[in-house]
């Protein structure tokens, strides 16, 4: 661990090559988020370096189109800059988007290397590449994200558990599903009865759910045997697209739940929003089968009548347009925006975690 840069943190993470390796990444991670202080939004210095970012990146940015196998239209993008780096996150970047298909580097491999940079034994073998993609004003952001979500959900548990009550917690398009294994590692550790905790990882992604259960396998083997329990008993992770139907064998998709983490989700979904980048390119607004608050409607569904719902905004800012010069298309929230949307659900704000320049992180608590 001492040697890992941070993608090469992400790939020994999910391999399953090294278990120690893992489980003292997951260790580090987990001192980071629940005992070392807040971590601070980027400084005006990196600001200004994020718009100097974006003008450079607007102006050596080219774009070419064609159509796929099946006739759909794409759009490769190329850039000499970033092309040259190396970089995995500048090729996740710069990966071809279908006109139907155009997605944020979030979860998965290179959003996770963002969530590396919180361990001090990793961020000290970063390279000049690895600082400007990972210690930029929207990776600050990011990794400050996932610790207020982390937090939220850890303390939202533990009000249930300590007056011996079962919690059902879950996590929608969690990517590899960090934040929840952080959650549920800590309320074991803590001496919380597993019996009463019941956790579950779903993404639309099969690649990702895949990660998830590799490191839930790495994580069990890892613990002491004197447990007297297997670690793995309460947690489980399962692909799941939360806007398909519902199959009677699936009986855990009609489970109700407690707490629910949908972080990263809505800034792709119309409605509720102050602006959206289509209207900020002036670009024809495409329909859209599925709205902001169909998903919360959706969401709502899935819960308890005592339940809370972690959510966060996306805010405009020259970091994200960067993300949008690559094709990248999102719904820009404050959190206004935010309590109206869940206002029309009857969520109404229990607690704001953090604030950061792009995200910031609040717990909502069910209003019958």
């Amino acid at each position: 661990m001492q040697n890992l840069k941070p993608m090469d943190a992400v790939a020994a993470l999910y391999s399953q090559d090294d278990s120690k390796v893992s489980a003292a990444i997951m260790a580090s991670l987990s001192q980071a988020i629940f005992h070392e202080g807040e971590i601070k939004p980027a400084g005006r210095l990196k600001q200004v370096l994020a718009r100097i970012s974006h003008r450079v990146l607007e102006m050596t940015t080219r774009t070419s189109h064609h159509h796929d196998e099946e006739g759909r239209k794409a759009t490769i993008f190329s850039n000499k800059l970033l092309e040259r780096s190396g970089h995995p996150y500048a090729k996740s970047l710069l990966t071809s988007s279908a006109s139907e298909l155009v997605t944020l580097v979030e979860g998965g491999d290179p959003m996770n290397g963002h969530y590396m940079m919180l361990a001090p034994e990793i961020k000290n073998n970063c390279g000049l590449w690895d600082k400007l993609f990972f210690d930029s004003v929207q990776s600050r952001d990011v990794q400050a994200r996932i610790i207020w979500e982390t937090r939220a959900c850890y303390e939202s548990a533990k009000i249930w558990l300590e007056r011996n009550e079962p919690v059902r917690l879950k996590a929608v398009a969690a990517g590899t599903g960090l934040s929840l294994m952080l959650v549920y590692d800590r309320l074991i550790r803590d001496g919380f009865n597993p019996e009463l905790i019941t956790a579950r990882i779903t993404d639309r992604d099969q690649a990702n759910i895949d990660k998830a259960n590799r490191l839930l396998d790495t994580l069990a083997a890892t613990k002491d045997q004197k447990l007297g329990f297997d670690w793995k008993c309460g947690i489980t992770a399962a692909a799941e697209d939360i806007f398909a139907g519902v199959s009677p064998e699936d009986t855990a998709a009609h489970d109700r739940y407690d707490i629910i983490t949908a972080i990263g989700i809505l800034e792709y979904f119309k409605g509720s929003s102050y602006t959206t980048s289509e209207q900020r390119l002036r670009l024809e607004s495409p329909v859209e089968s599925a709205t902001a608050h169909d998903l919360v409607r959706r969401l709502t569904a899935m819960t308890t009548d005592r339940a809370r719902l972690i959510l966060n905004t996306y805010k405009d800012h020259a970091s994200t347009r960067i993300l949008e010069l690559f094709g990248k298309r999102f719904d820009y929230r404050r959190r206004e925006d935010m309590h109206q949307l869940m206002q029309s659900v009857n969520f109404r704000p229990a607690r704001l975690m953090g604030s950061g320049h792009i995200y910031d992180v609040e717990a909502y608590e069910k209003h019958p």
